[in-house]
């Protein structure tokens, strides 16, 4: 058996906690810590790392990770904009979906359904004034 610090794999706990674990689960997890340490070193090796960039190695060491609560208010506040997107009529949602989900443009969605962009924007916006009124009325 090791033992291991679990504030190592989870910098969110505020207090040293220690755990013993199997061998087997140990080495994986030193294997697993090392090969993040080497996919960091190399980004930083190959000049891939940039305080404006957005996949920058540096958004590791600025934002702290999430916590189990944070976690699970992020999937509740999707689980919430999703039945609100389920509401809306099949157009306004495909097209609010496709705008803000997929990041697609007024101009790329109108061209993928053959219709003007006078008529998309009318469309989503119609699709957000439901959907204000849908999650207003939720929470």
């Amino acid at each position: 058996m090791a033992t291991i610090k679990l504030n190592s794999y989870y910098p969110h706990l505020t207090e040293r906690i220690t755990m013993e674990v199997s061998d087997e689960i140990a080495v994986t997890l030193s294997i697993g810590g090392r090969l993040c340490d080497s996919y960091k070193r190399r980004k930083r090796e190959h000049d891939e790392c940039s305080l404006d960039g957005t996949p920058g190695f540096e958004a590791d060491v600025t934002y702290p990770p999430l916590t189990p609560e944070e976690i699970m208010e992020q999937a509740e506040d999707r689980a919430a904009l999703y039945a609100a997107l389920d509401r809306l009529p099949p157009v306004q949602a495909r097209r609010v979906y496709a705008r803000f989900i997929l990041g697609r443009s007024v101009g790329q969605i109108a061209r993928a359904e053959n219709v003007e962009e006078r008529n998309v924007r009318e469309t989503i916006n119609k699709g957000l004034r439901g959907l204000k009124k849908y999650l207003d009325f939720s929470f």
